[in-house]
């Protein structure tokens, strides 16, 4: 029991999160460190907080499907609200913004004292999980109806208009119906007097008789 104690206390110093970080071994060798550690630890917790080590090296080392494999193995292990958050950051650096989006709702209704973190992660997947759909599905405009053949629009209005408009016409007459001009005889015609020698004749006679 004692041995045990020791080697619980030696593993929680050896795989600090700041301990791992600042090791100047390569991803390769922490990941054999932390699989050998992963033999020896019997509580859920300290296991759960292994595989979640042991899936940061693993994601650092461009190795995203065992890194996937450990984050599903410490949630099975320890339901941590802490390795679930971690898990949908996990999602969303790798371009899962749909599932980070649904990690980071399951947080925010399991471990409400991640609200913080989970708010944030959720605003942002979805936000990318719009702009990728957006993306693979441009919005479309479409004529669901069949053009009516009937419909009058505001330029058949005008030409109709138009059409209807008498036609204006540069040709003038004029017509005096007092007094006409007669050019086939010569001189001027006044009712009643003739033209010419008779003219001057009849006017003379009326002269007189005034």
């Amino acid at each position: 029991m004692t041995l045990r104690l020791m080697l619980f206390f030696l593993f929680i110093g050896l795989f600090d999160n700041h301990s791992l970080e600042a090791s100047s071994k390569g991803q390769q060798d922490m990941i054999k460190i932390i699989s050998d550690q992963l033999t020896t630890v019997d509580t859920p917790k300290e296991k759960a907080k292994l595989y979640c080590y042991r899936a940061r090296n693993y994601a650092k080392a461009g190795e995203r499907v065992k890194a996937k494999e450990d984050y599903f193995n410490a949630i099975n292990t320890s339901y941590e609200g802490w390795i679930l958050n971690e898990f949908g950051y996990f999602m969303y650096n790798g371009g899962e913004y749909e599932k980070a989006y649904n990690v980071a709702d399951k947080v925010l209704t399991d471990f409400p004292q991640f609200k913080k973190e989970a708010t944030q992660l959720k605003k942002q997947a979805k936000m990318k999980w719009n702009e990728e759909y957006l993306k693979a599905n441009p919005p479309t405009i479409t004529i669901d109806t069949a053009p009516d053949s009937n419909r009058v629009t505001r330029h058949d209005l005008v030409r109709q208009s138009e059409a209807r408009r008498p036609k204006s016409s540069n040709k003038q007459t004029y017509k005096d119906s007092s007094s006409t001009t007669n050019h086939s005889g010569g001189g001027s015609h006044i009712g009643g007097f003739g033209t010419g020698s008779a003219f001057r004749q009849n006017y003379k006679k009326s002269r007189q008789g005034q």
